[in-house]
């Protein structure tokens, strides 16, 4: 049995191979994001409709995706003719982590109990680029839950230095 996004990957990893023959992965990368983005639910019905003729359909699709590189508009012909344009926001996914993971960026995702200002958040990820070694992309998200400091989840580890951890484990400690 296929694993879930496979095909997405699949997808994004020939793309990927023709943006470096192409020496464009900033652009495709671009184009692919703005293209998920723009294909809302609506578009998307409109674009897997039946009952409008195919040819229409992908000459809208051409036409829309005009100033768009010449592979990824092929790259929406082949999903709308075998009726997958859905995957285009996991294709974009994809591509993007892949990118990352080549150039050596990891995906990050912070959660802090209260929400950080744009100096706030420059200097949390400088310093666990100078802790861990690694140019991070990261993400962030607020949980006031965690009462005081943050969960750091850094591809597959996490660092939970939240209060409410802190609480637990002495709570654990004091139970034993």
């Amino acid at each position: 049995m296929a694993q879930s996004g496979s095909a997405a990957r699949r997808y994004a990893e020939a793309v990927h191979d023709l943006a470096r023959r192409d020496d464009a992965v900033d652009a495709y990368r671009s184009s692919l994001e703005s293209l998920a983005a723009a294909l809302g639910p609506q578009t998307m019905r409109a674009l897997r409709d039946p009952s409008v003729p195919m040819k229409q359909r992908l000459q809208a699709i051409d036409t829309a995706a005009a100033t768009q590189p010449k592979a990824i508009r092929s790259l929406l012909a082949v999903l709308a003719q075998r009726d997958r344009l859905p995957l285009l926001p996991g294709i974009a996914a994809a591509f993007g982590d892949l990118v990352d993971k080549r150039a050596g960026i990891a995906k990050t995702k912070i959660t802090t109990a209260v929400e950080l200002d744009q100096d706030q958040r420059r200097a949390f990820v400088e310093r666990l680029e100078r802790v861990s070694g690694k140019r991070l992309s990261a993400t962030f998200a607020v949980d006031e839950r965690l009462i005081g400091g943050a969960k750091v989840q850094v591809g597959d580890h996490l660092l939970d230095a939240s209060v409410k951890a802190r609480l637990a484990a002495l709570r654990t400690r004091l139970a034993d």
